[in-house]
């Protein structure tokens, strides 16, 4: 009964978030920069075979500093690291049709995520990345505690193309592959790559239930790390 409660709360939570929207502020950058600087990093790229995830917070023990730095994100000084998770308002009418969109960076610094555009799952360097959103649409950078990210980047690269159908199906069951959407998928990752409920609640692969964005961006596995803004 809990589970059902829990559920019917979530489904109300995403008609919610079509009235709610957080402004948040950062300078804009072209993203073709960081796609330079991708081009010289990959040559030398981490295996995600070999290691664990990183990312770094002076002031957030629980960030471990293990896998290599990627490009800054635009505007920021703030270098990239695999596993990150990139959420972002998506104003109601916009590039995904829904408030609210996430994806993950993988090995090669570039965005894993399901969406409506291709109907299903893709990968995009970050100038395609963000042209996909309007001008002035706000990224936030969440990144994983305790060293998580890398196991859930691998799987996203693996299990991305196998996702053929983009549709929101609040009661399909959670390990659904396809159809698929882009806050399904990136909970997916972290329960598949890392073992780990994003939400935080026991969810398990065979219960039915819905992911937003927002219970990825506030997650207890996530810290908010930076934000930049689209050209």
């Amino acid at each position: 009964m809990k589970r059902i409660f829990a559920k019917s709360f979530l489904v109300l939570s995403v008609l919610f978030a079509f009235f709610v929207i957080s402004p948040l502020g950062q300078s804009s950058a072209s993203a073709s920069s960081i796609d330079s600087q991708i081009g010289l990093i990959t040559s030398s790229m981490v295996d995600l075979s070999n290691n664990t995830s990183e990312g770094f917070i002076s002031t957030d023990s629980l960030i471990q500093p293990n896998a290599e730095i990627g490009p800054t994100y635009p505007g920021t000084n703030v270098q990239m690291r695999i596993g990150d998770i990139l959420y972002s308002t998506k104003t109601l009418g916009g590039s995904t049709q829904i408030v609210g969109h996430v994806g993950i960076v993988d090995s090669n610094y570039k965005v894993v995520h399901v969406t409506p555009a291709v109907n299903g799952g893709v990968i995009d360097n970050f100038t395609t990345y963000m042209n996909r959103h309007g001008s002035g649409e706000t990224i936030v950078v969440y990144r994983p505690r305790d060293g998580m990210g890398v196991g859930a980047a691998r799987w996203a690269n693996y299990n991305y193309s196998s996702v053929t159908d983009y549709s929101i199906e609040p009661f399909a069951k959670m390990g659904t592959i396809s159809p698929n959407y882009c806050s399904k998928f990136v909970w997916q990752a972290f329960y598949y790559g890392e073992g780990i409920d994003l939400m935080g609640v026991n969810n398990t692969p065979d219960l039915r239930g819905f992911v937003t964005p927002s219970n990825i961006a506030y997650s207890p596995y996530v810290v908010r790390y930076t934000t930049f803004v689209t050209p």
